[in-house]
C-alpha cells in the first residue's frame, strides 16, 4: 500500500465529490492526475519487478563469487610472493 497515492487519490475524490460530480467525473478527475493504471500496465509493471527482483538475486551472487575471486587471488598472490622471495637475485634474473 503506498500512502502517498492514496492520499493524493483521496484529496482528487474529495475535491470532485465537493462538487457533487458522477462517479465517472471521479474517475476522469483521478485519471487526469495519473492516479489510475490500467490492467495492461499493472500486469507490465508487476513482470518488471519480478524481472528486477530476479537479477538483484544474480547481482548478488555475481557479487559473491567476485568477493571469493578476489580473496583467491590475494592469496596466490602472497604465495607467489614468498616463492619469489626464496629465490636468490641469480635465479629471479630473466636470461636476455
Amino acid at each position: 500500500m503506498n500512502a502517498q497515492s492514496i492520499s493524493a487519490a483521496a484529496e482528487v475524490i474529495c475535491r470532485a465529490m465537493s462538487k457533487n460530480t458522477v462517479p465517472a467525473t471521479i474517475a476522469v478527475a483521478l485519471e487526469s492526475k495519473g492516479l489510475l493504471i490500467s490492467p495492461d500496465a499493472v500486469a507490465l509493471l508487476q513482470g518488471l519487478r519480478a524481472e528486477a527482483d530476479a537479477l538483484r538475486a544474480k547481482l548478488e551472487i555475481a557479487e559473491r563469487r567476485n568477493a571469493d575471486l578476489a580473496e583467491q587471488l590475494e592469496e596466490r598472490t602472497r604465495q607467489l610472493n614468498g616463492l619469489l622471495d626464496t629465490l636468490s637475485y641469480d635465479e629471479k634474473a630473466v636470461p636476455a
